[in-house]
């Protein structure tokens, strides 16, 4: 999934950091968890938790990194379904027509029947029978939990394959880009399997970390004043699927609650140090850009302050190294994993 700040060509680099500063550790968490990618792949080595304040990130933490294996569905293998992503992906769209308009949540905000073009008016029609199919099911608990939230999961992984978007949802394009005019599947995720007990949350980070506590805690704030929700608020009310007002030629839904103030420069400073100050983990791994809204400097004093004496440590990559397309600019943007152990306080 295409995602601001997504950390996929980064992954070998925090690995390095972590075996180099907590060669012992057992549990990680990942408290900007984004699109779970970072969380995904910790399940590989370590405990993990994973967190974010978006919903749509929690369906897909939830789905991959809290379940510990792919469900069974073993009550729909029951009225002869056996595989419920195989269920709608081999489904012909003219077979969904029986969806109520009214309960058409994507055709009707979010595509040509709304004026709007994110999807084409067939993909919306496969997305919202699917996300009311499947809130049928588990309302009738013929699914569980953990089968739910994969199923949502899927769901969501699916959508940046057909979207008519730029990068993130912040627009759509004006005309339908090539991407569009494919037929709209539920993605069919893997799911690591370490037997730990792994954990995800849908809260304020900096809440958090003072009541949960564990051995690295891995740190990718926004880096910038782009608000997360207007940039992916598509896919949260795909999660959510709660027929919400929406706003302007975009279709924004109202985000009250849901601002990051790392995201927002006269509290990025005071946030950040909340944070570190809160966490209850003995090492934290901080990744950020020297784009960011935080200079080097602000960081410093600030995990100096909290940190055991001579741990605080710097790592530079340069943007090109985990960056897919350069910039102008690109030889003078770095992504710094920055560290410091705190003493065990808590």
């Amino acid at each position: 999934m295409r995602y601001i700040g997504c950390k996929a060509k980064l992954l070998e680099h925090i690995d390095t950091a972590i075996e180099q500063y907590a060669p012992n550790a057992k549990t990680v968490c990942d408290v900007f968890s984004g699109t779970a990618t970072v969380a995904r792949h910790f399940k590989e080595k370590y405990r993990v938790y994973s967190n974010d304040l978006l919903y749509f990130s929690y369906c897909l933490q939830r789905g991959t990194v809290q379940n510990d294996e792919k469900p069974d569905f073993s009550t729909l293998k029951s009225i002869g379904i056996g595989d419920p992503i195989a269920y709608f992906n081999n489904m012909a769209t003219s077979e969904m027509e029986c969806l109520p308009q009214e309960r058409r949540l994507f055709q009707n905000c979010y595509a040509p029947t709304g004026n709007r073009m994110y999807v084409t008016d067939d993909n919306a029609l496969r997305i919202d029978y699917a996300r009311n199919i499947i809130e049928q099911w588990k309302n009738s608990n013929a699914i569980s939990d953990a089968e739910y939230y994969y199923l949502i999961a899927s769901l969501i992984e699916g959508i940046p394959y057909v979207s008519n978007i730029a990068g993130t949802y912040g627009a759509f394009n004006k005309f339908w880009d090539n991407r569009s005019y494919k037929t709209f599947k539920l993605y069919d995720i893997p799911v690591i399997t370490n037997g730990k007990n792994n954990r995800c949350f849908n809260r304020d980070g900096v809440e958090l970390v003072s009541k949960i506590e564990g051995d690295v805690l891995y740190v990718d704030p926004p880096y910038n004043g782009r608000q997360y929700l207007q940039n992916y608020h598509v896919l949260e009310t795909a999660a959510i699927y709660d027929f919400p007002k929406l706003s302007g030629v975009t279709g924004q839904r109202e985000y009250e609650g849901k601002r990051s103030d790392f995201c927002l420069k006269r509290r990025v400073i005071p946030a950040f140090e909340s944070l570190i100050e809160k966490a209850h983990f003995e090492h934290i791994i901080l990744s950020y850009s020297t784009e960011g809204l935080m200079t080097i400097d602000n960081i410093k004093k600030i995990m100096v302050r909290h940190g055991v004496k001579n741990s605080f440590d710097v790592i530079e990559i340069p943007y090109r190294r985990f960056k897919s397309r350069a910039t102008k600019h690109s030889g003078e943007i770095k992504e710094l994993l920055i560290h410091i152990q705190k003493e065990r306080t808590w």
